[in-house]
């Protein structure tokens, strides 16, 4: 059985790094999901995808895989490099290569390529990742949503085997190990190679009659309407676990896990740093100033009143104690907004007026400002 190579199952470099592995991988289980394939070919698809995004995201198994072409040393069998004969040279690997070729070609799959007993273990499967974007103001408040998903469990009549008990039957050849071995004689002398089963295929049983409910599958795929809640105080990045709505396992094993990654839409107004809440550029009237009114200022839980002083001009910040935003645990931060200073909108009639009530009143702002102006260098 020729090696299956991993990095052209998913469609990446061989020096691919880790983010370019797991963005290929989920583009191609978004390609291949069973809810857009309906002919049946995406499980087997999906599985190989795993499988190769198993061995790559991991990177001692992409260290493994990467030195002898397979992962487990069942799998890698008798490798040249590995057996201490890479310096041999060329001619000498040809060698050991015809011996090794003519050996393995009455016992199955044994080699690198050749699935071991181990393959035949139940094997969760893989998590899978999903996005939602919900508004601001429904991360205040806390939204739920209802969808449709597919889930793969176990089924219930063969528990996961493809079979009842009664159809299954030890391997006679292998008598239910799932190895096979073999010994040849050599120039260097005996070679024993273990490799899968040819009978069971490394099972190391016989399934005589398939499970009439699975149809040997081992798993039922069901259809449910899930709510996904996300709860108030959550922010962009926190995940939402859905057990069992992952990939289905392998060989009976339970599935994974589907994880719904939340992402907040910016507002208009606020922008968000941890729990606290910023708004630039607040506007404020001159005369609220002037007249140390109080102005309105919206939060996340209402309305407040925030009295202005005279000290305060065009940027002074003010903090609005538990104006901000509050996490699951119930903790509160704060709103600080940043003052704009306006003119009000005046007609030029009430503009006079206004000269004149102000006519007893100057500053010198602007000759302070020239004359700091005329010292610069």
């Amino acid at each position: 059985m020729a090696n299956k190579d991993y990095y052209k199952i998913l469609g990446v470099d061989k020096n691919a790094s880790d983010q370019e592995i797991k963005a290929a991988y989920r583009k191609l289980a978004m390609k291949y999901h069973p809810d857009k394939l309906k002919d049946g070919t995406s499980d087997q698809k999906m599985q190989e995808i795993n499988e190769a995004y198993e061995v790559l995201s991991d990177p001692k198994k992409r260290d493994e895989y990467d030195r002898y072409g397979s992962v487990g040393s069942a799998n890698r069998g008798f490798n040249m490099n590995n057996a201490g004969f890479a310096d041999f040279g060329s001619g000498m690997q040809d060698i050991f290569n015809d011996i090794f070729s003519t050996f393995s070609a009455g016992f199955g799959s044994y080699g690198r390529g050749g699935r071991s007993s181990q393959s035949a273990m139940k094997q969760r499967g893989s998590d899978v990742y999903s996005n939602i974007v919900i508004t601001f103001s429904e991360s205040i408040t806390g939204v739920e949503f209802k969808e449709i998903l597919s889930k793969y469990e176990v089924c219930s009549k063969c528990s996961g085997k493809g079979a009842e008990s009664k159809n299954i039957k030890v391997c006679d050849k292998c008598h239910g190990s799932g190895k096979e071995v073999g010994r040849r004689k050599t120039p260097f002398g005996v070679v024993e190679m273990v490799g899968a089963c040819s009978k069971c295929d490394g099972l190391g049983e016989i399934i005589l009659t398939v499970c009439d409910m699975c149809k040997g599958a081992k798993y039922i795929k069901k259809e449910k309407q899930v709510t996904i809640k996300v709860s108030p105080g959550f922010i962009s990045g926190d995940k939402i676990k859905l057990p069992g709505y992952g990939k289905k396992g392998i060989n009976g094993g339970e599935p994974g896990d589907m994880y719904v990654v939340v992402s907040i839409k910016p507002h208009k107004y606020y922008v968000r740093e941890g729990l606290n809440l910023h708004i630039d550029n607040f506007p404020v009237s001159f005369l609220d100033i002037v007249k140390e009114n109080e102005v309105t200022v919206p939060t996340p839980s209402g309305l407040k009143a925030v009295k202005m002083k005279h000290s305060y001009n065009n940027g002074t910040k003010i903090k609005v104690k538990d104006g901000g935003m509050w996490d699951k645990n119930g903790n509160k931060g704060d709103l600080i907004i940043t003052l704009s200073v306006k003119v009000p909108d005046y007609s030029s009639h009430k503009f006079k007026d206004l000269a004149k009530v102000l006519d007893g009143f100057s500053d010198e702002v602007n000759k302070d400002y020239v004359d700091e102006f005329k010292k610069a260098k």
